[in-house]
């Protein structure tokens, strides 16, 4: 229970701060707009000129998918490992890790208090419009909202791992700003944030399934006919990725606690 407040008590002082900076709130609720704006402008074209459907998926299911994963990116969890790299430049981590708390664990309290906000107050607003404008999805409502919620959990704590990783990188080489750029786009061009996944080629489709940067957001998969069939063997795809990438970040931190204990002694 004492870990469980500890947590809510940084995400919420997080939480306080941006919503008492406004700026990034409203930033954020425009880049939405501006995005779903474009792409269902794009979308509804390529879909009229498709007869309605493109690898037997329809507008509708598509949009939902990519609304999801816009509801993600307002989140902003990738944001964690610049977050460590500065820590590490700038020697804070060594005061964090030579005292009896887990930093890692701060610096994920951290990035989501930093994006927690934005992400439910637009994530709620927009599916109100969305409902209003293209509908509800087409989807069993039971199946869908205990996978979703499943799926969207272990997403983030694979992103959680996957960019503390990258973060913790920093102790170890000057700049982790190519290994992130690298990743990010791995994970952005998988999770279907230019091309919904429905519209991938066969060996795409398979890549984006297998690998943990496909499996960060396996909920915008959710809206699927074809999710019904097959969310039990994501699911246990992103257990498997959350098991090894946190195994590799477990060794990772205790070494560089090691290298910043021996610095800061």
């Amino acid at each position: 229970m004492k870990k469980v407040r500890f947590a809510s008590t940084v995400i919420k002082l997080f939480m306080k701060n941006q919503i008492q900076d406004k700026t990034n709130i409203i930033l954020d609720i425009f880049n939405m707009f501006s995005r779903c704006f474009i792409v269902f402008l794009l979308y509804a074209y390529i879909f009229e000129i498709s007869g309605g459907m493109v690898n037997g998926v329809d507008y509708k299911t598509t949009m939902w998918s990519m609304f999801i994963y816009f509801c993600i990116m307002i989140l902003n969890l990738r944001r964690l490992d610049r977050l460590i790299m500065a820590d590490v430049k700038s020697g804070n981590v060594e005061m964090f890790m030579n005292k009896p708390i887990n930093y890692l664990k701060i610096s994920f309290y951290k990035v989501i208090g930093q994006g927690i906000f934005s992400f439910i107050f637009i994530s709620l607003i927009g599916s109100i419009l969305m409902i209003l404008i293209l509908g509800i999805p087409n989807v069993n409502l039971i199946v869908f909202t205990f996978t979703f919620i499943l799926t969207f959990i272990f997403g983030q704590i694979i992103a959680l791992f996957l960019y503390g990783i990258i973060g913790i990188m920093a102790f170890f080489i000057e700049d982790i700003s190519p290994i992130h750029w690298i990743v990010d786009k791995f994970v952005m061009v998988l999770g279907g944030s230019y091309l919904p996944i429905s519209m991938f080629p066969p060996i795409m489709k398979v890549i984006a399934y297998v690998s943990p940067f496909g499996a960060v957001n396996f909920a915008t998969s959710t809206v699927y006919e074809s999710w019904n069939d097959e969310w039990i063997y994501r699911v246990l795809l992103q257990l498997v990725w959350i098991v090894i990438l946190g195994g590799i970040l477990y060794i990772l931190y205790n070494k560089s606690k090691k290298k910043a204990m021996i610095n800061g002694g």
